[in-house]
């Protein structure tokens, strides 16, 4: 009995360690299989993350595309004549464009009668453009200068505009169309007139007060590229006495601009230019406007004329040089008026014969050499650029008989500053220009400081 006792306990004993073997085999198992799903999740969870980030990544690019399509990067190169923040909605292939520029600028004037020194917010000006699609495009510039309206704030004399707004259809490069609001293509400036593309604390009196830069009418017309020559040409409604302000001898040109405020089209005027392109970016150009110049009429008129009456023509012609290439910017521009009947125009403003009359002829020239002295460094991504300008320029070269020249219409200008540009589409201004005038006009000190930029 013992025996058979005895051998039942280790039966049992045997049967549950084989039992014992089979729940750890078991437990094993399950554990293997718990850590298997355990990677298994992991492996999901980083799948998720990289599935998570991938997404992150092309919601940004797809940001990055609308953004680009809606505003776009600006390339610093011109589209047949326009600055480089201009031309960006001329290169936009669809959509909406946004560029401008601005300039603060600081100027004192040893000879001023009233502040020495002033500090101005010059011009703040935004582009917009939209392009329907790659042949339509629409292109505009509005412009706020001295940034106030209110004439009660500083110095006063601000004002808002339109300063470009036109339509353009592009069939080739051969060939263009645009109608609206348009830039004069006369000179360099008018049109290339972003502050970072030129090196001067401001823009050279002579493109000013002869080429009466910024200058735009409503017109229509065409341009083009055929092999190395750039055309352009434009027919725009005419001059007006009193359409931009009271006569200043200084600029008396400036006074007939209309700018597109209701502009009287009675008279008409034709403007163009020729570029031709040779090596090394050299370019020779020629521009002129010619047309007719109305009266204002009414009271303005002293000759009681009506609106728009015939008053004479005026000519206007500027060849020039322009050298950009390896560091170096180099131009040569001229400028010739010839005014037809100066002498009624004069009657018309009110100019008796003991002042000051309008000018038959006008006459002048510019040359600037500038060179960016960071090539002669290992600067590569800055530009710091030294510059001399010589101006001479005469307002009043002939005037009808029995008038008198105004004191200082003979004018020479000596320009020296540097331009540096921690980046292309900002520049740094400072400059020195003295101001020598013929006799009868104190000559100026000009000592300019001027922050710009485009985008």
């Amino acid at each position: 009995m013992k025996k058979v006792l005895l051998t039942a306990a280790m039966l049992t004993t045997v049967g549950s360690s084989f039992a014992d073997d089979s729940k750890i085999k078991q437990l094993e198992e399950q554990i293997k299989l718990l850590q298997q799903q355990i990677e298994e999740l992991k492996k999901e969870q980083q799948q998720q993350k990289v599935v998570k980030e991938e997404t992150e990544v092309l919601k940004e690019e797809i940001r990055q595309l609308k953004l680009e399509n809606v505003i776009g990067e600006l390339e610093v190169k011109p589209y047949y004549g326009l600055g480089p923040a201009a031309s960006k909605a001329m290169f936009n292939k669809k959509g909406v464009s946004i560029g401008g520029y601005g300039e603060l600028t600081f100027v004192r004037n040893d000879a001023a009668t009233g502040s020495k020194n002033i500090t101005d917010m010059q011009r703040l000006i935004l582009y917009l453009g939209y392009a329907f699609n790659e042949k339509l495009k629409f292109n505009s510039e509005i412009e706020l200068e001295h940034s106030s309206t209110n004439a009660n704030h500083g110095n006063g004399g601000g004002y808002y505009k339109t300063e470009m707004a036109f339509l353009d259809y592009n069939f080739s490069e051969k060939f263009g169309v645009r109608g609206g609001l348009l830039l004069i293509p006369i000179g360099i400036i008018n049109e290339y007139h972003e502050p970072p593309t030129f090196p001067t604390a401001q823009r050279p009196f002579l493109e000013t007060r002869l080429l009466l830069s910024t200058w735009e009418e409503m017109g229509f017309g065409a341009y083009g590229k055929l092999g190395n020559l750039d055309y352009k040409f434009y027919i725009t409604n005419g001059l007006m006495i009193a359409g931009n302000g009271s006569y200043s001898s200084t600029q008396p040109l400036k006074n007939l601009i209309q700018r597109g405020a209701r502009a009287s089209a009675d008279g008409v005027g034709f403007t163009g230019k020729i570029e031709y392109n040779l090596p090394s970016n050299l370019k020779i150009g020629g521009s002129f406007w010619t047309g007719d110049v109305v009266s204002k009429g009414g009271t303005t008129s002293k000759l009681g004329l009506r609106n728009g009456a015939d008053l004479g023509d005026i000519t206007i012609i500027s060849p020039y040089i322009w050298y950009q290439h390896n560091g170096w910017d180099i131009r040569a521009v001229g400028a010739y008026t010839k005014v037809n009947n100066g002498e009624k125009i004069s009657q018309d403003i009110g100019v008796d014969k003991t002042k000051d009359g309008f000018p038959k002829e006008q006459k002048g020239f510019y040359t600037q050499i500038a060179y960016n002295i960071f090539r002669l460094t290992d600067i590569t991504n800055q530009e710091l650029y030294l510059f001399g300008v010589y101006e001479n320029i005469d307002t009043h070269s002939a005037i009808p008989i029995g008038y008198t020249k105004p004191a200082g219409h003979k004018l020479q200008v000596f320009n020296i500053g540097f331009s540096y540009k921690p980046h292309p589409l900002v520049a740094l201004k400072a400059d020195y220009a003295r101001l020598d005038y013929n006799k009868n006009k104190k000559d100026e000190n000009h000592y300019r400081f001027t922050l710009g930029f485009m985008f």
